[in-house]
């Protein structure tokens, strides 16, 4: 791939202002870009109140203003970072113990403009086949390109069957392996070597190179979980894992067949299909070692090839079965439909509104996108009417000068006020 990045200027206030505008835009109402605003920005505590109120015409001038002391620091080789905060955290879903970081306002600030400023990497090196860290890629996107594959393998075979063609299934066999301690075990190093190959812009590298460097605090040596860039470097680093495995072959007869047919990532979760169990598991045994050597990290080896005719595809929430429908994953479904019992049966609270919305995006499927077997249990119990409820009370309880009619009354939901929205 050609070198990228050589005539953007992260130092030229005009280049860095839009992307410093979006990182203000999307987090002004917190209490530390508040205080970024008023300070940096030159903001009086009014004209922020106005500005989060809907006048945003008022944070054009403080936007300069800080996109200004932005590229001073970058063109002084200083950023003059306030220490990152890392705290441990109890992942309610999983159990997990992780290690949250915290950044300034103004690091932040940094953050978007060093991934803003290699688009030109990422939409090169970055393939469609990994379903998450970019803008309208998620889990809908990943859950329906898996459904795609089941669905056309399913066409092919019957075609083939109908016509008396042979035909072996692409997707008869599957395999999910994750990156064990993925953010922990990655290093700075590994991910520069392969950076500067593909970036020739000397500030955007130090810019990189000093912000992932900030991040190791109090013996800590990886990439922190809770920054923009960690994230965006872990996707970098594991498309050269995807690239490396849909290469591999074998040879049967002088004849190259492919030991993987499909792949797609959600972060550090891999899934691989294969028309074969035994190519499947030579191609586990290879990406283990590749992962290892370039990247520095392990695969958990409690990894297990799956027949899909006997197991679904359990990814991102959801089971892709081998009919090709998506139904959501159990566990999942059963916490979100209680929810929405609860919610019926006493009212809503305002914390089981936000619960509720939680689990939003899992019902956000397409009958024409996708055959999902949930439908029925959703309409039954009103779900989508439930979901806009709830959306509405969050609402109500951000902006509570909104002009919105609210009768409040005491519900038995631990004491928690009930909303009935007018």
């Amino acid at each position: 791939m050609k070198s990228s990045c050589k005539q953007i200027d992260i130092t030229d206030v005009n280049t860095i202002l839009p992307w410093a505008g979006e990182c203000i835009d999307r987090h002004k109402k917190r209490h530390d870009f508040e205080k970024l605003l008023l300070t940096v920005g030159g903001m009086t505590k009014e004209n922020y109140r106005k500005a989060v109120n809907g006048d945003l015409s008022l944070l054009e001038e403080p936007k300069r203003r800080i996109a200004e002391e932005a590229a001073k620091r970058i063109k002084e080789r200083n950023l003059k970072l306030a220490p990152v905060v890392i705290q441990y955290r109890r992942d309610k879903s999983s159990l997990k113990l992780r290690q949250i970081g915290r950044e300034s306002a103004m690091q932040q600030i940094f953050d978007y403009i060093a991934i803003r400023s290699c688009e030109d990497i990422w939409n090169r090196r970055i393939v469609p086949q990994q379903a998450s860290s970019i803008r309208n890629r998620g889990q809908v996107y990943g859950i329906a390109m898996i459904s795609s594959w089941v669905q056309k393998d399913n066409r092919a075979a019957e075609y083939a069957k109908e016509h008396g063609y042979r035909y072996s299934r692409k997707c008869k066999e599957h395999v999910k392996l994750d990156v064990k301690q993925c953010y922990p075990s990655l290093r700075t190093e590994m991910f520069m070597r392969r950076f500067r190959r593909d970036c020739k812009n000397k500030d955007i590298l130090w810019l990189w190179e000093t912000l992932l460097n900030s991040h190791k605090v109090n013996g800590y040596e990886g990439f922190m979980i809770g920054a923009l860039i960690s994230q965006q470097a872990a996707q970098y680093l594991l498309s050269f894992v995807y690239r490396y495995a849909m290469t591999l072959t074998k040879t049967r007869r002088d004849k190259k067949i492919k030991l993987i047919t499909h792949g797609l990532f959600f972060m550090d979760d891999m899934l691989f299909t294969g028309s074969s169990r035994s190519s499947l598991k030579q191609a586990v045994r290879k990406i283990e070692a590749y992962v290892k050597a370039e990247i520095g990290v392990d695969i958990k080896p409690l990894w297990q090839i799956q027949e899909l005719d006997k197991t679904p595809i359990d990814m991102m929430g959801y089971l892709v079965r081998a009919d090709g429908t998506v139904s959501i994953r159990p566990r999942v479904f059963i916490r979100s439909r209680r929810t929405a019992q609860r919610s019926n049966r006493h009212g809503m609270s305002l914390r089981q509104a936000r619960r509720l919305s939680a689990f939003k995006g899992y019902y956000k499927q397409k009958k024409k996108t996708l055959k999902f077997r949930n439908y029925k249990i959703m309409y039954k119990l009103n779900l989508y009417k439930l979901f806009k409820k709830a959306g509405e009370i969050v609402s109500i309880n951000e902006r509570m000068n909104a002009n919105v009619t609210v009768d409040t009354v005491h519900g038995k939901a631990g004491g928690n006020a009930v909303y009935a929205v007018a």
